[in-house]
């Protein structure tokens, strides 16, 4: 699938979801509330950066079939300064590992306008969520 075709798929499934037509289910497994300490750290252009790491798993019926996309978010913060690189992966609907080797056969190319699809449907998703709507399910874990 190319990322054209994916983002075109995600703003059809964004605008089912905010008409209340479509139910997800999200999983994300995130190191941000980890203690620093814990947090792995990497030594780039002369500084320590701590790393947080973000898997998000989302997943819905799609004309009759299972739709499944994960997303990966490496952010590195060294004081103030923040870098991050976001992938995306669509594999086939069994595969939900949260892990960068076995996803890296399924990687979609993002482009700018995908990761911003992208946010916008996270977006949507989160707040439903606060409005305990029953369109999403989450599960969050670190």
């Amino acid at each position: 699938m190319t990322p054209e075709f994916l983002n075109s798929t995600l703003e059809h499934l964004y605008e089912r979801t905010k008409e209340g037509k479509q139910h997800w289910n999200v999983e994300m497994k995130t190191s941000e509330y980890k203690e620093e300490s814990e947090k792995p750290v990497v030594e780039a252009d002369g500084k320590q950066w701590v790393v947080d790491e973000c898997y998000t798993a989302y997943s819905c019926e799609e004309h009759g079939n299972e739709f499944v996309m994960i997303t990966y978010e490496n952010i590195e913060t060294c004081g103030e300064e923040v870098r991050s690189t976001n992938m995306v992966f669509l594999p086939d609907p069994n595969v939900r590992y949260f892990d960068l080797e076995r996803l890296a056969q399924y990687a979609i190319l993002p482009s700018q306008k995908l990761m911003e699809t992208i946010h916008q449907l996270f977006a949507l998703l989160l707040s439903l969520q606060k409005e305990e709507s029953a369109q999403v399910e989450w599960k969050v874990s670190e």
